[in-house]
């Protein structure tokens, strides 16, 4: 089984927009950044403004994180129920085809069995033949 194509395959369904949020953010930071370095605030307002903004970025980054952690465990659940599935149906498969052999080999003795059985009673047939005709001549041979 091509594990690294059933992983790509779950992944590749979904729509993966991380480059153009990565892109979208870093755009921002760098803008709030620009901005507040040209802006007419005073040191502090410019200072406690970019410690808001880095929290924020930070906070960003940790929801995202979280959320890609998310999608990789629901990925994960999703390939292991269905390994699971694929496993019980093979296992499933597998016993249907050794429940069949054991069905065959039964129907095969008992065939062989029967056969036996046939020519022993045409044997036993054919010895009783035999000997009412040893029989038979043995009389003719003493009434002679």
């Amino acid at each position: 089984m091509d594990y690294k194509k059933l992983i790509n395959d779950h992944l590749g369904k979904q729509t993966d927009k991380t480059p153009v949020v990565v892109a979208l953010l870093a755009g921002l930071a760098v803008g709030a950044a620009i901005g507040v370095l040209f802006a007419p605030s005073s040191g502090s307002e410019t200072r406690n403004l970019l410690s808001d903004k880095t929290k924020d970025l930070a906070d960003s980054a940790k929801d995202k994180l979280q959320t890609y952690k998310e999608k990789l465990k629901n990925g994960a659940d999703q390939i292991a129920d269905t390994a699971k599935d694929k496993y019980q149906t093979y296992g499933q498969k597998i016993q249907n085809g050794a429940d069949g052999l054991a069905d065959l080999k039964d129907r095969a003795v008992e065939t062989v069995k029967s056969k036996f059985s046939e020519a022993k009673d045409e044997l036993n047939d054919a010895k009783e033949e035999v000997k009412d005709k040893a029989h038979n001549i043995k009389r003719d041979i003493e009434n002679a």
